[in-house]
């Protein structure tokens, strides 16, 4: 039997509104817990990296199990945690850290286990694949898909970390880990967000056979491990093409495994809940059936990091471009001229509008090409004389 004893808010008022739970205790001071010798398992459900750290490094010392759905303090200091509950006996569950209520964790370590992996695409970040659908589905700006985001609850009313694409590189610095032994902050993954993608962008890529998806990429590679979240066109036939709304999905792909699509809640209070619970009733199970001690439940403490993680600007794939400029002769081969000079070949070109004189859009889809030349291309074509606006550079998956 599982019995909740305790919880703790800092918010007096959100401790007293609690019902239905009877002669629970309510504390505003964690060591309150932490100190109390009849609670097996701590469950940090506070989010960010302090006090959350200090906080569950505390109760592990004093053998207590955790469950925690805290992906930016994970993604920093596993080996501080994972090292001290390997010491002390104890398990540390994390299944709700990545995918809300999908076992994404839990399918990795255990189904998993015996795979090569060589891909994780990851649609990680409900907020964001909700405002992209938005923006497909009702030609709506980014601006007013976000503020509907808002009023729906889906979005922060401070977005940032999930529309930089933050919040996704913290997720995948854990897949990252879990799939490739790969020890890597969130801050050395490449990571761009989606507020430069416009609903032209997304209509001129249905019209070539694409989604747009802020993905979180982990691909094996023969130049090493590629690591980035950023905005991809993905063919329409994709599996994860048509993950819709606030939904999110993994798609993994390992040797003996081939294909495997995960798919759910990414978010929310209940997906969270489903998966929280999931740790605690394994945890007890442990308890219950097998030692009062054990191993973590998943201690990556193997993590050779052997593993070379490519440059970004070694990155060699094809791109989607989209440049504004005035419609006149010579646009097309000035473009085209830069390009070659960098080394990057043309696969398709497209003026979607004719006005002469007027700025007009100009798509073109390349084959692939390292990413520093193609900063450097653009860099050069941003200061022609005809080019109106910014350079819109979308990265593609096949």
């Amino acid at each position: 039997s599982l019995v909740l004893k305790s919880v703790c808010d800092k918010d007096g008022n959100a401790l007293q509104n609690i019902s239905g739970i009877g002669d629970l205790i309510r504390t505003d001071r964690a060591d309150d817990i932490i100190e109390d010798n009849a609670i097996d398992i701590v469950v940090e459900l506070i989010g960010g990296v302090h006090p959350a750290r200090e906080i569950i490094l505390s109760a592990l010392q004093r053998k207590k199990h955790i469950v925690t759905a805290n992906k930016a303090l994970l993604s920093e200091h596993w080996k501080d945690i994972f090292k001290t509950a390997s010491a002390n006996g104890v398990f540390v569950g994390f299944e709700a850290s990545v995918g809300g209520g999908i076992p994404i964790i839990r399918v990795m370590r255990e189904s998993f286990v015996s795979n090569n992996l060589d891909l994780i695409y990851g649609i990680l970040n409900g907020t964001t694949n909700f405002v992209l659908t938005m923006m497909a589905d009702n030609d709506c700006p980014f601006e007013k898909a976000l503020a509907i985001a808002q009023e729906k609850g889906i979005a922060e009313s401070d977005p940032e970390l999930d529309i930089s694409g933050k919040d996704s590189a913290y997720k995948l610095a854990i897949l990252a880990l879990l799939g490739f032994g790969i020890d890597i902050s969130p801050g050395e993954i490449y990571t761009e967000g989606i507020d430069n993608i416009s609903p032209q962008d997304i209509k001129y890529a249905e019209r070539w056979g694409y989604s747009i998806k802020l993905l979180a990429i982990a691909k094996s590679t023969s130049e090493g491990l590629q690591l980035r979240v950023h905005p991809t066109l993905l063919p329409s036939y994709h599996l994860l093409a048509n993950v819709k709304g606030e939904d999110n999905a993994i798609f993994v792909r390992g040797d003996l495994v081939g294909e495997s699509l995960l798919y759910g809640k990414g978010a929310g209070r209940l997906p969270t809940a489903s998966s929280i619970m999931g740790d605690i009733v394994e945890i007890a199970r442990h308890i219950a059936f097998l030692d009062k001690k054990g191993a973590a439940l998943y201690n990556p403490l193997y993590a050779a990091g052997s593993i070379r993680i490519v440059d970004e600007e070694e990155l060699s794939i094809p791109y989607y471009l989209r440049f504004s400029v005035i419609d006149s002769t010579g646009v097309l081969a000035g473009i085209s001229s830069v390009l070659a000079e960098n080394d990057i070949s043309i696969a398709s070109v497209s003026q979607e509008e004719r006005r002469e004189g007027q700025t007009v859009p100009v798509i073109i889809l390349t084959h692939k090409a390292r990413e520093g030349d193609m900063r450097r291309a653009v860099a050069v074509i941003d200061k022609m004389d005809f080019v109106t606006e910014k350079t819109v550079v979308i990265r593609m998956e096949a």
